[in-house]
């Protein structure tokens, strides 16, 4: 089996400006795949560009082996599901109403869910946790239990990959782990695949397979977290002076600030 997600030399531009220029990357199945980059590095315009929202000005996307300019709103939809930093609800639905909206993609115009619907976002909300929320209103919900309900929803429509754009801002030190730790659950139980935009890098070090740094709108440095992750890398991207050693109780890189 091929990779599920692959893009190949992806260059984009808001009017004059490149905010990408020959992204190159592969994701497999089931595999975590963190983002790090400064602010304005251009992590977010990639998880655009793959979900379809933001259209290449040169290179390609393929889901699957196919190019996603060639597939509709909805077969994307079906493959490709994105988890956003913020999601503000202008009216109080109920945390069962919200899961459900994953299944868009599989609704035809003005069809209401079904069983077969309502039993895969059970499914999803098991997997994530949230089950015991389903009458809850989501805007009395806490952060941490907010993203797990994003995540369900997610879940819901059955993708191949989730994309996720910072899913741990603004969470305490405790929820940033839990929700961490259910990412990696979920791709190890499910096979689903993941692309997390994140600046919690000791996280990602800890929880990703792979990790990649973006620099201007370019790839930097790609690999293994240990590979990555090293003081002349982050000095180079982030500006600061940093120690990098080894975690002793999980063995993955750790960075402290100078």
């Amino acid at each position: 089996m091929g990779p599920i997600l692959k893009i190949e030399k992806v260059a984009f531009r808001y009017v004059s400006e490149w905010v990408l220029d020959g992204i190159d990357l592969e994701v497999n199945r089931g595999e975590v795949v963190g983002i790090l980059g400064p602010n304005g590095s251009g992590k977010s315009t990639l998880l655009r560009v793959i979900e379809g929202l933001c259209e290449p000005e040169r290179g390609n996307v393929f889901v699957k082996g196919t190019d996603i300019s060639k597939l509709s709103r909805v077969s994307l939809s079906r493959e490709v599901a994105m988890v956003q930093q913020e999601n503000h609800f202008s009216f109080s639905f109920s945390v069962l109403e919200v899961v459900l909206m994953g299944r868009f993609p599989y609704l035809g115009n003005f069809q209401f869910e079904g069983e077969e619907d309502i039993e895969v976002a059970r499914k999803a909300m098991t997997a994530t946790s949230t089950l015991s929320l389903s009458g809850r209103l989501i805007n009395e919900l806490s952060g941490g239990e907010k993203q797990r309900v994003l995540l369900a929803r997610a879940l819901t429509q059955e993708p191949s990959i989730i994309l996720l754009d910072e899913p741990t801002a603004f969470l305490d030190l405790s929820y940033k782990k839990e929700i961490f730790d259910l990412i990696s659950s979920l791709s190890r139980q499910t096979g689903v695949s993941a692309l997390i935009v994140t600046h919690d890098i000791d996280l990602a070090a800890r929880y990703c397979n792979r990790l990649l740094m973006l620099r201007d709108g370019r790839l930097h440095a790609s690999g293994l977290p240990v590979e990555v992750l090293n003081a002349a890398n982050i000095e180079a991207i982030f500006g600061c002076k940093v120690i990098v050693d080894i975690n002793p109780v999980s063995g993955s890189p750790r960075v402290s600030l100078i």
